[in-house]
């Protein structure tokens, strides 16, 4: 029985519904990836300029001018990376979609296997990277949770 189902895997073939399905997924996510690679370029951008909109925050206004200076300064430092730090975070998922499409659809014209397996690879490295960015961010989420726990049961009066 086992033989049976291990033939059964080998033979598996793509149709000319599957090339339909796998062409026009192919195209979507050359599109994603674009739009992608776009996106992570303007936050980036925007990274660079997140100290001045920090210093002119209505919320600084009611600090003396050096205290505002400071913070500023602190302040747009820390966004800056912070926004450098996800523009290159969502640069990778971008980067793999892209090679996922370019490949599947050479695969699909020229009936490369390698191609085929290549563009695959792209596919599974994008999930698996997706899922370990997943498994961090909510990795952090539930120890900001427990902190601000701690956090305010320390802080509220007894």
């Amino acid at each position: 029985m086992a033989d049976t189902t291990q033939n059964s895997l080998f033979e598996l073939s793509i149709d000319h519904e599957s090339v339909g399905y796998l062409t026009e997924t192919a195209r979507w996510s050359k599109f994603l990836a674009i739009v992608g690679f776009v996106t992570c370029g303007l936050i980036a951008i925007f990274s660079f300029f997140a100290g001045s909109f920090l210093a002119n925050s209505p919320v600084l206004a009611a600090y003396p001018a050096a205290e505002v200076q400071t913070m500023s300064t602190i302040g747009g430092a820390f966004l800056t990376v912070l926004y450098l730090i996800i523009a290159v975070v969502y640069f990778f998922p971008c980067l793999y979609l892209y090679r996922y499409s370019v490949r599947m659809k050479e695969a699909l014209n020229t009936n490369d296997q390698v191609k085929l397996n290549q563009s695959l690879k792209n596919q599974k490295m994008l999930f698996r990277y997706v899922g370990i960015v997943t498994i961090i961010a909510v990795s952090l989420e539930a120890m900001a949770l427990i902190i601000f726990g701690v956090a305010a049961m320390l802080v509220t009066p007894r």
